[in-house]
């Protein structure tokens, strides 16, 4: 299953679903042509079935424009093509062994493919077809960058997914619409901002306090940038959308990964009148 064998959607964050599926899937084909070990491939497995997930709830997400009947059938297809996918993986983790390793890949290869092509397509060309991104997206979401704090990644997904909007604007760039996301992404940030250091003023204060110290030089640099573009004293380039890839990632990986630590993973521990 090639990128190339997928049409496009015409939008950016579900192509880009859909060419992650398909790496996912010429990944542990490749495993199994270089004759790797069956404990090898089934590791491959749950990291499949998480991607074609979060891929079909974006979607979902997506088509919310969408009269709830449709909405309620795409779903119900998604839910079909993940238990279809979990009772392949179980019969190959039962028994079936690596002899029938390439049928179950080639099984899933084809039932995304022929999701992709005949209902996807069909879906996105209601809501009209948007111009094919003019690049990959900047930041992928790794295992890397999460925390195990449900919330905290998701609002770091919400970052991540504007810088990305930005990184694919055209170059050069309209200036009301960088400026409308870049709005957006002050906004999220200031509120999630707000939100880290009400959490870790109630459950630790002296760690909370440096963590501030790091939000308001993080917030005075993204005034200034944002100053910059408006006033025109720089342009969007490619070069500021990797600052603000390197402004996020680090701050995640240098103060958030050490600041919510031990933390209990996936449980909203927030103090009451925050959201």
């Amino acid at each position: 299953m090639s990128e190339t064998e997928i049409p496009s959607s015409g939008n950016p964050v579900i192509d880009g679903g859909h060419r992650e599926l398909a790496r996912l899937v010429g990944e542990i084909a490749e495993l199994w042509r270089l004759g790797a070990e069956t404990s090898v491939l089934a590791e491959r497995l749950p990291g499949l079935t998480a991607a074609a997930i979060r891929h079909f709830e974006e979607e979902i997400a997506i088509l919310g424009a969408l009269d709830d009947s449709i909405l309620l059938r795409h779903a119900r297809q998604h839910e079909a093509m993940i238990a279809r996918i979990d009772a392949v993986l179980e019969d190959f983790t039962n028994g079936s062994g690596a002899l029938r390793w390439f049928e179950m890949v080639d099984s899933i290869k084809h039932m995304l493919l022929h999701h992709e092509r005949t209902e996807d397509g069909g879906y996105f060309a209601l809501l009209g077809a948007q111009p094919p991104a003019p690049k990959e997206p900047l930041i992928g979401w790794t295992r890397d960058l999460s925390l195990g704090v449900e919330w905290v990644d998701q609002h770091h997904r919400a970052l991540i997914d504007t810088i990305n909007e930005i990184g694919m604007l055209p170059r050069p760039c309209d200036l009301a619409d960088a400026d409308a996301l870049l709005e957006r992404l002050r906004r999220i940030t200031w509120h999630h901002f707000h939100e880290e250091e009400a959490h870790l003023a109630y459950v630790d204060p002296e760690r909370a306090h440096a963590h501030v110290a790091q939000h308001r030089q993080l917030l005075s640099e993204l005034d200034r940038l944002i100053f910059d573009v408006r006033s025109r004293r720089v342009e969007l380039s490619d070069a500021t959308s990797d600052y603000l890839v390197r402004w996020l990632i680090d701050h995640i990986l240098n103060c958030d990964k050490k600041d919510f630590a031990g933390m209990s993973l996936g449980r909203d521990t927030r103090p009451m009148g925050t959201s």
